[in-house]
Order: structure tokens, then sequence, then C-alpha cells
């Protein structure tokens, strides 16, 4: 995609790739096109039609570009420190910042949009920096391998050493406090697909923000209000709004078979809004 913006843009910016998914009442125009971007692979809800155009904004610099058929976008010339980008169109309408850009960073982000809300899913950062934390994952942790001390997130390997420091908030975590699910950004070197991390940090409400009051939760009824597209779902279940996302497993159950009136247990994460960000979701 061209980026549109001022012609003095540097040539040696970062670039951001995306991908976006689209839930709430957007996603009903929707059609599913799974398409891997690097490393994320993300089912992307877009429509390809002109009334699904979505234009991402570089804010304060005029640049943007739009969202193609697949849901993907790429903002070249991106200037260092913190950016925020803004989405806009198919009932959308909400901004998200990324942080610690440097010159030469390419940097590939899954976003989920709904309304005025844009949650960062995942992230990978490559370059940027000679400190040896030039490179970055977020993202929730698939498996835990605690005799190798490594964690899956994705398709990426996170080598945790004795020196790694592990953080919640200010909390000091220990490695056996991480748990499959949690979502965490990964500073470190990389070497193929292993990223040997200097520092982690637990974001376990997946919003990309820290959240010490998220509490694991567990909730059992009838799902209702079902909508979007897998795997960025949201449905009801006993008045608790659920969401799922890449790293929700599934029991007796697929993403693509939930349906309503569907009597489930969801094992999840409380967030600071009052939904689940739903870990597993077992039928009963």
């Amino acid at each position: 995609m061209s980026t549109t913006g001022p012609s003095s843009a540097s040539r040696n910016g970062a670039v951001i790739s995306g991908r976006v998914t689209m839930t709430g009442s957007a996603a009903t125009l929707a059609t599913t096109t799974p398409l891997a971007l690097w490393v994320l692979p993300v089912a992307v809800p877009m429509a390809g039609s002109t009334s699904g155009t979505v234009t991402v904004t570089l804010v304060g610099t005029g640049a943007s570009t739009t969202i193609d058929g697949n849901g993907s976008f790429t903002l070249a010339n991106v200037p260092p420190g913190s950016v925020v980008l803004r989405f806009q169109g198919r009932g959308a309408d909400a901004t998200l910042t990324i942080s610690g850009i440097e010159a030469d960073d390419q940097i590939s982000i899954a976003v989920t949009l709904n309304g005025s809300s844009a949650r960062l899913d995942k992230s990978e950062k490559t370059g940027g920096g000679n400190n040896g934390n030039g490179n970055q994952v977020v993202g929730n942790i698939d498996a835990i391998d605690a005799g190798a001390r490594t964690l899956r997130v994705d398709s990426m390997t996170v080598l945790v050493t004795a020196s790694t420091t592990i953080r919640h908030g200010n909390k000091t975590f220990g490695f056996a406090d991480l748990r499959v699910g949690d979502h965490i950004q990964v500073k470190g070197s990389r070497n193929g697909s292993m990223v040997t991390a200097s520092e982690i940090k637990v974001e376990s409400g997946g919003d990309g923000e820290d959240d010490d009051d998220a509490d694991r939760s567990e909730i059992r009824g009838a799902v209702s209000l079902l909508i979007g597209l897998c795997p960025g779902l949201t449905f009801t279940v006993a008045g608790t709004e659920v969401v799922t996302n890449a790293a929700t497993q599934f029991q007796d159950v697929t993403c693509v078979t939930l349906t309503n009136t569907m009597l489930v247990e969801v094992q999840g994460i409380r967030r600071s809004d009052g939904s689940v960000l739903a870990t597993k979701v077992d039928r009963e």
C-alpha cells in the first residue's frame, strides 16, 4: 500500500506493517481471509468493498494509508519515539499508541478494532539500536517448557535466562509465575526464531497496559450475543462479556462451531472493563 504524507519524510524511518481484525457490529459485514503476516497468523475479517474502507493515520504527521481487502496495511517513514495510529471506518474510530520506535525498525502488529477500542494483540519488532534489545515480541504465551526455560509466543521461542527481568506492574515475577495465556511483552536479542529475553513485562489484561488488578475468572452458562469471526469472537455468558483471541483454547467445541445457546465453561482473565479474556472455552 502506498502511504500519503509529507514529501520530505525521512527514508530512514521505521516501517509499521499491520493486520486488522474487526469485531462488534462492523464485523457482520466481513468476510474471512486468513493470511500470514511475518510470524503473526491472524484471521482477518475485512471486506474489500469501498464501503468497508478503513483508514490508518499517523497522528500529527498527515501520513495515512487504507487497509486492503485482506486487512493489511503498511506505513513507511515512521518517526522514532512514540506514535499514535488512528483507525477510522466501518463503524470504528479508535487510536493505538506504539512506543519505543527507533530508526530503521521493522514492526509488525495485529490489532482488533471494536468501535472506539483498538487492542494490540500481537507485535514483533526487529532492528533499531545497538543495545542488544532491539527486538520485541508482544503476544500471548501459547506453551511453557519449564526444563528448557522457554516460552512459545505464536511461532517465536523466547528463552528466559537467570538474568531475565520479569515484572508485572510493580511486582517482580519468577519464571514459575508465568502461565499459558498470559499476555506479555518481551525485549531481547533475536537469533532466527528465538529471542533471548532481557526483560519480560506481563500484561495479563491483554490490552497492552499494566493491569495489577487482573484476576482469573471462571464462568458457566449459555452463550448469547455471539458476534465476530475467529479467532476474535465476542459473546456473553451469565451476563459477562467474553472475548477470545488466537491463544484461546477450545475443548469439545471449536471456535468455528461455537453457537448461541450452547452451554460452556469459560476460564480467563478479568479485565478492567469487566469483560473476560478467555484462555479456555469448554463445552459442557
